[in-house]
C-alpha cells in the first residue's frame, strides 16, 4: 500500500513538473491556437461570417406568406351635391362621419419569374463567397504568426551564434594586443578590433530585428512568448508527391480561387434576376375587413371577405430590363477573367513555392557541407599558426568565413520552413497543418546543435614536415651556408625567459579561443 502511495507521488510529481515547465515554454501550435480563440481580427471574421449566414434566412422569408393588419379610425364630415335626382334632406348638408375600418388580408407569392429562388441562390453564393474570402483573411493572420514565430527562433540562433563570435574576437583582440606590447606591431590589433566592431554591429542590428518581429508577434497574440520557443518541424507527408498533384490540389482548395467560383454563380444569378422581369408575376390574398359608420355613415356596420388572385405582368418599360439583362453579362464575363487571373497567379506560386522546397533541402545540404569545411579551415589554420606559416590575420579571416557560412545555414534552413508554411498557405491548409499536428514541448527539447568536428590530422605527417622545414638538424645546411647557428640562436637570459613566457601565454590564448570556437559551434548553436 505505501509502495502504491509513494508510485502516486511521483506520477503526481512528474506531472506537475510537466505542467510547470510547459508554463515556460511557447510552440508554434500554442500560439497559432491562441490567436484562434483571443486574435480580434478573427473574432472579427467569425462575426463576420455569422452576420453573412442571416442574409440566407433572410432570403427564404419571402417564400413564405404575409399577413398583415390595416385599420384605420376616422373622423370627418361628408356634404354631397347632385345634380340630378336631389334628396331633398340631405343634400347640400354636412353629415358627419365618424367610424373606423380594420381588415387582416394575407398575400402568397405564387410565381414572380423567378425572381425569389435567384435571390436566395444568390445569398447563398455570396454567403460561401464571403466564407472562402474570411478564411483567407484568417488564414493569413495565422501565417504572420507563423512567421513571426519563425522570425524570433531564428533571431534567438543567430544572437546565440554572434554572440559566440563577439566572445572569440574579445580573446583575439587580448592577444592581438599583447604581441603588440612585445613586436610594436599595431596592425594585427586594428584588424582585429576591426572585426569585433562589426560583429557587435551585426549582433545590434539582429537585436533590432528580434524586437520587430516581437512587436508583430505580441500585435498577433496578444502576449510575447512565454519561456523557451523552439524550430518548428516540417511535416513532408503534407506536401504533395509531385508538382501536378501540388497545382490540383490548390485549384480545388485554394480560399482565392473558390471566393472568385462563387462570385461568378452570383452573377449568373443576377442575369437570373434581370430576365425574370420579362415575365409575369402571381399572387394570391386573402382579406377579411370591417368598416363601422365609413361606409354607411352613421348607419351601421358593413363587413367583407374576399380571396383574390393577383396577376402584374410589364409587357414593356423603355428597353431598361434588356440593358439590364446584358449588362449583367457582361459582368459575368469580367467574373470569369477574374478567374482565370487568380488561377494563372495561384499556379506560378504553387510552381515557385514547390521548386524552392527542393532546392532549399539541396542548398542545406550543400551548405552543412560548407560550414564543415570552414570548421576544419580554421583548425588547420590554428596548427599552421602555431608552425608559424600562417597569420594572425588568416586565422581571423577563417573564422569570419566561418560566423557567414553558419549564420548562412541558418538563414537557409528557415527560408525552408517559411517556403514550406508558404506552400501550405496556398493550398488552404496552413491553420490544419498546424493545429492537427503533434505539439512540441518546447521546454523539453533540447537546442540544436551543429555537430561539426574538425577533421583529424595525421601526426605522423606533420611529424615529418617538421623534420623537413628544421634546419637546426642538418650539419650539412650549416656546412652549406656557412652559418653559425648556435651563435645566432643565442639570447640574453633574461630577454629569452620573457619571450617564452610570452609565446606561451599567447599560444595558450591563441588555443582556447580556437577551443572555444569549436565548442560554440559544437553545442551552442541552437
Amino acid at each position: 500500500m505505501k509502495s502504491n502511495n509513494n508510485i502516486k507521488v511521483i506520477l503526481l510529481s512528474l506531472f506537475l513538473y510537466q505542467s510547470v515547465t510547459s508554463l515556460f515554454a511557447t510552440s508554434l501550435k500554442d500560439s497559432v491556437e491562441k490567436v484562434l480563440s483571443t486574435n480580434p481580427n478573427v473574432m472579427a471574421e467569425r462575426k463576420n461570417q455569422e452576420a453573412y449566414r442571416m442574409y440566407v434566412d433572410e432570403r427564404r422569408g419571402s417564400y413564405l406568406p404575409t399577413l398583415d393588419i390595416e385599420s384605420y379610425y376616422q373622423s370627418g364630415r361628408e356634404r354631397e351635391k347632385r345634380d340630378e335626382d336631389p334628396i331633398p334632406d340631405t343634400d347640400g348638408e354636412w353629415t358627419k362621419q365618424n367610424g373606423y375600418n380594420a381588415a387582416i388580408v394575407l398575400r402568397q407569392l405564387i410565381y414572380d419569374g423567378g425572381l425569389t429562388p435567384s435571390q436566395v441562390a444568390q445569398t447563398k453564393y455570396q454567403d460561401l463567397a464571403n466564407k472562402h474570402r474570411s478564411f483567407y483573411a484568417i488564414e493569413n493572420t495565422i501565417l504572420e504568426t507563423v512567421k513571426s514565430y519563425t522570425g524570433l527562433v531564428q533571431s534567438d540562433e543567430v544572437l546565440k551564434l554572434t554572440e559566440s563570435m563577439i566572445k572569440i574576437n574579445e580573446e583575439n583582440l587580448a592577444i592581438a594586443k599583447e604581441q603588440e606590447s612585445i613586436s610594436g606591431e599595431v596592425l594585427e590589433t586594428y584588424q582585429v578590433s576591426s572585426k569585433l566592431h562589426f560583429i557587435r554591429d551585426r549582433y545590434i542590428d539582429e537585436e533590432d530585428k528580434r524586437d520587430t518581429t516581437l512587436a508583430t508577434y505580441f500585435k498577433l497574440v496578444g502576449e510575447n512568448p512565454k519561456g523557451k520557443t523552439c524550430r518548428p518541424t516540417i511535416d513532408e507527408t503534407k506536401i504533395p508527391s509531385n508538382l501536378d498533384d501540388a497545382i490540383k490540389k490548390a485549384v480545388i482548395s485554394n480560399y482565392k480561387i473558390l471566393e472568385q467560383i462563387e462570385k461568378i454563380k452570383m452573377q449568373r444569378e443576377k442575369i437570373a434576376q434581370a430576365n425574370s422581369a420579362f415575365l409575369p408575376k402571381i399572387d394570391l390574398e386573402l382579406k377579411a375587413s370591417i368598416d363601422e359608420d365609413l361606409e354607411l355613415p352613421e348607419n351601421g356596420q358593413t363587413d367583407e371577405r374576399y380571396v383574390r388572385l393577383n396577376l402584374n405582368w410589364n409587357l414593356f418599360n423603355g428597353n431598361k430590363d434588356s440593358i439590364t439583362s446584358a449588362q449583367e453579362k457582361v459582368f459575368l464575363s469580367e467574373q470569369k477573367k477574374t478567374l482565370d487571373d487568380i488561377t494563372q497567379e495561384i499556379v506560378a506560386e504553387i510552381k515557385s513555392l514547390f521548386g524552392k522546397h527542393d532546392k532549399y533541402k539541396r542548398r542545406v545540404t550543400e551548405l552543412k557541407q560548407y560550414v564543415k569545411a570552414n570548421v576544419n579551415i580554421v583548425d588547420v589554420y590554428r596548427s599552421e599558426f602555431q608552425a608559424g606559416t600562417r597569420t594572425f590575420v588568416d586565422i581571423l579571416d577563417a573564422e569570419r568565413e566561418l560566423y557567414e557560412s553558419t549564420k548562412t545555414l541558418i538563414e537557409v534552413e528557415y527560408a525552408l520552413i517559411n517556403n514550406y508554411y508558404d506552400l501550405m498557405f496556398n493550398l488552404s491548409n496552413l491553420t490544419d497543418s498546424v493545429v492537427n499536428s503533434k505539439n512540441q514541448d518546447c521546454a523539453n527539447i533540447a537546442p540544436r546543435i551543429i555537430d561539426f568536428k574538425p577533421k583529424k590530422r595525421d601526426n605522423n605527417i606533420e611529424a615529418e614536415l617538421e623534420g623537413l622545414i628544421s634546419d637546426t638538424d642538418s650539419e650539412l645546411i650549416r656546412k652549406e651556408l656557412n652559418l653559425d647557428l648556435k651563435k645566432e640562436l643565442e639570447l640574453d637570459g633574461k630577454t629569452n625567459d620573457i619571450l617564452n613566457k610570452n609565446e606561451d601565454s599567447s599560444s595558450k590564448k591563441t588555443l582556447s579561443s580556437f577551443e572555444l570556437l569549436n565548442k560554440q559551434y559544437s553545442d551552442n548553436i541552437s
